[in-house]
């Protein structure tokens, strides 16, 4: 009886734990798949702040109909299906499942209230119908692809997006759908936005490893050539406003079942956010001291990737170094400049951090490279466009500043944009976001865009623009919803022609209340952002209850937004731990959101009150 008594408890407990297994612990599931850029998804959900999803493949075996209706959300990103997972899917927004889709299998197009009109836009445009409620506060302007779009037409569907055949030509084929299906719902992208997004902030990947711009040296720029860039697009950041239809959506889906909370872009509640950098070049610990003391005055901090160690001491890289400066290493390959091979560049990295780690006691955690060359090529020499970043991943780097804006003296003219007040951002983004590999798969290496560049306006005599250019990207940021990482490259080298334009920009961001930080700075508040989850997500009597888990410590806090209006009722209060949390209503892309911030490092229980 007792051997009997303890199999039962045996097999009770295997099956609680099998249940315990397959049991969701987030609101949405996110379906992948090795190709396409799948995995990437996630990488755009963390950036919008959607921190509450898990991840899953139509090959594990947990995932049948009763698994996801236990999701409020599925997402599905470029997946070939058989007829079961047709049939699994369709039964799953039938029930009153809500599926998010990047271009579907053609087989689902009577889901999604389309029919299929046979055919492809081939690096079309694709414009957001800002009248429609996802829309809604969205830029309408056309906005670049980097692939192929499926043509179909509407069947029942509501079109949310238009895809256009260059900037002013729409065709009437929707980029964006959204339908009423059975007792469900769902919502079509007839691109792959995960891979659009990938190429348009890191370039071509038919041009890694090639030169295409006549500058000395091959560089992360090349790959923005031949016409890949639509300049005029830059102030958009076009890139971000495709990741934020896809929140909207998400958003929109939310609706049907319970209100889901975000993490805003920022600390606290910043519209931007200011990082410094400088490549020491030839420059001498004294020089670099005067220019620590000018920037220390303005409250700021800065970035120094040294080339040659031999010319600051020790002491004073602790002393920097304990004055909150980040000290890195500037790798020089440029002897393999117009060629960069993978072995050519692991050893300029792997002297540079080894003679950081000898002489300082510094680990690097973030990267230029000198002349900020770039390998196209992997290992086995072929072309790759993550390469570099592939290899600064292997060398435990963690943010790559290679992506500058400097296009002087190109045989294509500026083909990255122009200069001063309007340059904006040539990867159509202005947030910091991990690379990926030629495959898709997702680069332990966040990519930050150098966008304020010291020597681009330098040769052009142009302290005005330099200045401008800065200036033009924070008050886009502040004023029209064109929200960036401004990264300021301010060469000591260079000091004589930059100081008095960077002690504006700094004076501008202190008028502001924008802190200027250093790319580690940056570095570690994404870690935390992407690190911290949603869970615990309730939805009873017009009240939002979830926990906010966050294992990382950062001196800014997290910020949090919720929608303001739920169900026709307005916010009433956001309590934490038995005590009222200070929000903020702000209005965001034209929807309004209650925005409030908790420490990082900390486990909170919050409640918000409709």
């Amino acid at each position: 009886m007792k051997s009997l008594i303890v199999l039962m408890l045996t097999i009770g407990l295997v099956l609680f734990e099998s249940f315990a297994a397959n049991t969701p612990s987030y609101p949405i599931l996110l379906i992948t798949h090795p190709q396409d850029f799948n995995a990437y998804i996630g990488e755009i959900l963390k950036t919008e702040g959607i921190n509450e999803f898990q991840i899953g493949s139509l090959s594990d075996s947990e995932i049948d109909l009763d698994y996801l209706n236990c999701f409020d959300i599925v997402i599905m990103g470029e997946i070939p299906l058989t007829k079961a997972q047709i049939n699994m899917i369709t039964l799953y927004v039938d029930g009153g499942g809500n599926l998010i889709t990047l271009r579907p299998d053609k087989r689902l197009a009577s889901l999604f209230g389309l029919t299929d009109a046979t055919g492809c836009i081939e690096n079309g445009y694709f414009s957001i119908d800002a009248g429609t409620d996802i829309g809604d506060g969205l830029p309408s302007k056309a906005l670049q692809l980097h692939c192929s779009a499926d043509k179909y037409a509407l069947n029942g569907a509501e079109k949310i997006a238009t895809l256009y055949t260059d900037p002013s030509t729409p065709t009437g084929y929707p980029g964006t759908t959204f339908h009423n299906h059975g007792s469900g719902h769902t919502i079509a992208f007839t691109y792959n936005l995960s891979s659009n997004i990938v190429y348009t902030r890191q370039g071509n990947p038919q041009s890694a490893g090639l030169e295409k711009d006549g500058i000395d040296g091959l560089r992360a720029m090349d790959m923005f050539n031949d016409g890949w860039v639509d300049i005029s697009k830059n102030t958009l950041n076009q890139a971000d406003e495709q990741m934020r239809l896809l929140s909207r959506c998400i958003e929109k889906m939310s609706t049907y079942k319970k209100p889901l909370p975000r993490f805003w872009y920022f600390p606290e509640m910043l519209k931007c956010l200011v990082t410094l950098t400088n490549d020491g070049e030839h420059s001498g610990e004294a020089d670099f001291e005067a220019q620590f003391g000018d920037i220390e005055s303005r409250g700021a901090r800065m970035s120094l990737y040294i080339l040659d160690t031999t010319r600051v001491s020790a002491a004073s890289a602790e002393a920097w170094d304990r004055r909150g400066h980040e000290i890195s290493g500037h790798p020089d390959d440029t002897d393999e400049a117009a060629n960069p091979r993978w072995n050519g560049m692991k050893n300029a990295i792997t002297r540079m951090k080894r003679t950081m780690g000898s002489r300082y006691g510094i680990t690097m955690r973030t990267v230029v490279n000198h002349w900020f060359i770039w390998c196209g090529m992997d290992a086995d020499g072929k072309r790759d466009f993550g390469a570099q970043a592939s290899l600064e991943e292997d060398q435990g780097l963690e943010m790559d500043v290679n992506y500058a804006h400097y296009d002087n003296h190109s045989n294509r003219g500026h083909f990255l944009g122009p200069l001063g007040t309007d340059q904006g951002n040539f990867t159509g983004s202005g947030l910091a976001m991990k690379f990926a590999d030629v495959s898709g798969e997702i680069l332990n290496v966040y990519q930050l865009l150098n966008n304020v560049y010291d020597q681009q306006y330098m040769e052009n005599g142009d302290t005005t623009g330099f200045y401008n250019c800065f200036k033009g990207l924070m008050d886009r940021s502040l004023n029209d919803e064109v929200y960036s990482c401004i990264c300021i490259k301010a060469h000591t080298d260079e000091y004589r022609f930059s100081k008095k334009p960077l002690m504006k920009m700094l004076d501008y961001s202190n008028d502001n209340k924008i802190p200027v930080w250093t790319a580690g700075q940056l570095l570690d508040f994404l870690k935390v952002k992407d690190q911290a989850t949603f869970s615990s997500i309730r939805w009873s009597n017009h009240r939002l209850s979830f926990q906010i888990n966050s294992s990382l410590n950062h001196g800014s806090g997290l910020t949090f937004m919720v929608p303001a209006i739920c169900g026709g009722r307005k916010i009433k209060s956001i309590n934490t731990d038995n005590s009222d949390l200070i929000y903020k209503i702000q209005s965001i892309k034209g929807h309004e959101y209650a925005m409030a911030t908790v420490k990082s490092g900390l486990t909170s229980q919050l409640v918000v009150t409709f």
